[in-house]
Parts: C-alpha cells; sequence; structure tokens
C-alpha cells in the first residue's frame, strides 16, 4: 500500500513538473512577444537567464575547472622542484583514485552492497559493447600523449604552442560534425580571437625557450596537427557518449578510467619499470605531490561535468580563461612582468567569451510542438 502510494505521489510529481513546465515554456513565449513592446522587457530577461545562470551545474562546473587549471601549474611547479617522483606513477594513480571516487558516488547512489554489484555487472559485463566504446577516445588522448613527445622534439616551443592553438578551431569542427551543434558567424570569430589572444599571453615566456639543436620541423608540425585533432576527436567523442543514451556520467568516467588505466598501466612500466623495481612506485612523493595527483582526478571529474552539462566548446573557453588568469597571477606574486603582449591577450580571450557567450546562433521562436518534445526529453530525465 505504501509503495503504490509512493508511486501515486511520483507520477502526480511528475504531471505537475511536466504542467509547469508547459506553462512555464509558453509563458517564456508570451514574454518573449511582449518584450518588443515594453522597454524593460529584454533588461528583465536578461537578469533571469544570469541567476538561472549563476545556479546552474554548468556555471559550477565551469568555475571549478576554470579554477583547477588556474592553480594546477603553480601546484605541479612546486612538486617539480625536487623531481623526485616518477610522473608515470602519478598518472597511473590519478586514474585510480578518479576510479575510486565514482565507484563511491555509483555506490551510494545504488543504495546497498547487491544493487552495486548489480550495477557494476550490469555496466562492465552485460553493457560491455558500451564499455568498448570508451576504449576510443581512452586510445586517442594515449595517441595525443605519444605525438606530444615527437612534436616537442623536432620543433621549438613557440612553433608549438602557436600550432596547437588549432585545436580550438578543431573542436569547433567536429562538434559541428559530430553533434550538430550550431555556431553561429559571431562565435566563429570570438573562436579565433581566442587562439591569437592564448599566443600572445603565451609569447613572452616562449620567447625565452627557443629549442636550439635542429630537427624534423614538418614532422613536427605534422605531430601537433595530429594533437589538435586527436584532443578535439577524444573529446567530442567522450562528449556525445555522455550526452548520448541514458548512462550516468559517473559510470561513463569509470569506463575511460579502467581502459586509460591500461594505457598508463602499460605506459609506466616500460618507461620506469627498472625505477620501480629498486626504489617502489612512490618514490620521491611528499604532500604536495599528493595533493597534485589528488585534484588531477577530481579535475578530470571536473572535465566531465563541463562536457555533459556544456559543450567541448565550453571546455576549450575554460582553459584558455585559466592560461590567462595565471599569467595575471603569476605577474602578482612577481613570478613574471606585466608587458603589452599579456595585457592585449587577456583583453582579447575576454573580448572573446563575451562575444561567443552574447551573439549565439538565431533560432526560430517555440512551437507547442517543441515546447512537447522538451517536456518529453524532461520527463526521461526524471
Amino acid at each position: 500500500m505504501i509503495q503504490l502510494q509512493q508511486n501515486f505521489l511520483r507520477c502526480c510529481s511528475k504531471k505537475a513538473i511536466t504542467q509547469v513546465i508547459m506553462e512555464l515554456s509558453q509563458s517564456n513565449v508570451h514574454v518573449k512577444r511582449e518584450a518588443k513592446s515594453l522597454p524593460n522587457g529584454d533588461e528583465e530577461s536578461t537578469i533571469k537567464k544570469i541567476r538561472l545562470l549563476l545556479c546552474s551545474v554548468q556555471f559550477l562546473s565551469m568555475f571549478l575547472l576554470v579554477v583547477e587549471h588556474t592553480g594546477m601549474p603553480f601546484l605541479v611547479r612546486a612538486t617539480n622542484k625536487d623531481k623526485a617522483f616518477l610522473p608515470t606513477t602519478c598518472v597511473f594513480f590519478m586514474e585510480i583514485i578518479k576510479m575510486t571516487i565514482c565507484s563511491c558516488v555509483i555506490f551510494y547512489s545504488s543504495g546497498s552492497p547487491t544493487g552495486f554489484l548489480q550495477k557494476m555487472h550490469s555496466t562492465l559485463w552485460v553493457n560491455r559493447i558500451e564499455s568498448l566504446k570508451v576504449s576510443v577516445p581512452a586510445f586517442a588522448y594515449a595517441l595525443q600523449n605519444n605525438l606530444y613527445y615527437i612534436a616537442l622534439g623536432n620543433v621549438d616551443a613557440t612553433t608549438y604552442t602557436i600550432t596547437y592553438q588549432l585545436r580550438i578551431l578543431t573542436t569547433a569542427i567536429l562538434s559541428v560534425v559530430m553533434l550538430k551543434k550550431e555556431i553561429s558567424v559571431c562565435q566563429w570569430g570570438a573562436l579565433t580571437l581566442s587562439g591569437i589572444g592564448v599566443i600572445l599571453v603565451q609569447m613572452d615566456v616562449l620567447s625565452t625557450h627557443v629549442k636550439s639543436d635542429g630537427g624534423v620541423k614538418w614532422l613536427g608540425i605534422l605531430a601537433t596537427i595530429g594533437m589538435c585533432w586527436t584532443s578535439a576527436f577524444a573529446g567530442v567523442y567522450f562528449e556525445k557518449m555522455l550526452k548520448g543514451g541514458n548512462s550516468n556520467m559517473f559510470v561513463q568516467n569509470l569506463r575511460l578510467s579502467i581502459m586509460t588505466l591500461l594505457f598508463a598501466s602499460c605506459t609506466m612500466w616500460t618507461s620506469d619499470g627498472t625505477k620501480i623495481m629498486e626504489k617502489g612506485l612512490f618514490q620521491g612523493w611528499t604532500r604536495l605531490v599528493w595533493t597534485m595527483v589528488i585534484l588531477s582526478a577530481l579535475g578530470g571529474i571536473v572535465v566531465s561535468a563541463v562536457m555533459k552539462y556544456a559543450d567541448n566548446i565550453k571546455k576549450t573557453y575554460c582553459q584558455t580563461l585559466s592560461i590567462g588568469l595565471t599569467a595575471m597571477i603569476s605577474v602578482l606574486i612577481g613570478e613574471r612582468l606585466l608587458t603589452v603582449n599579456l595585457v592585449t591577450g587577456v583583453t582579447i580571450v575576454m573580448v572573446s567569451l563575451a562575444a561567443y557567450a552574447f551573439y549565439p546562433p538565431t533560432h526560430p521562436p517555440a512551437t507547442p510542438s517543441n515546447n512537447l518534445s522538451k517536456t518529453r526529453e524532461y520527463e526521461r530525465f526524471v
């Protein structure tokens, strides 16, 4: 009897929420029509949109990503003073920590050990085809890491950084092709400006780190361009997996961590197997190293949240904004001088960010059929 009452209340709540959404969507159309005659209509709707954005999961995840990417370079620099630890072990344990966090969340949502085991069996074995699909971005990320060493081994840091900014455009192109995302002409211009801004921000630092020895320059440039495409493909592909189907974000992260852990373990034993056998996995580890690894694992989950609730283009913008903020903080603490390139680059990034946000593609006015499809989509989510 209690179960029937709960089901009845849940059904009623769904219908009530659905009705509210329908009324809100219809009233939204009505407000937009009246906004043309009311001078304050656009201003009030803009304020409401800003309030909703600030309270959304999308904004929170993007904010955390900017904070994490801004602070991480300083933490990595502090841990690299001794360089006694092995970076490959950090990547390995970062994936283990991320996998543990995702497993704990899944266990909590399952409600019981039996439910957790059933969920894991369903995730890893019954839906093993979905698990194998995650190996595609995992392999792409592994390929990207190898291309990184080839690129920096054959071109100077300036050429690498300038060429690697193409990833902003490759991410946008693949988002249009694979996710059918609409991007306005102004947004394409904003994306291009963002890449130019990052180049200016990093130009002063890169000018003091030019590679002196030779190398196969065309090979380095091709490797960098390959990184742009593999990075964009892996991100957009994983975004499609997060937003498609009924899979949970933590379930998909667990699958990705398992696949990435296989590649990380192979790299660790191939590169540093002898050192690990001599001094162990945790040689040179300090509290700062542990902090860096844990925050990196949490950052990976935040990146997935940005992909799910926003998109890869906004994720790239968060990373771009973090570069500018890191540079400004470096000026404040005396690690870097304030230059024209730095100020100009940060300004361009901020302008491009505003242009991308305020000039989205235009859409036709909402119709009852569109409202109904949105309502059905919400019902599937609930």
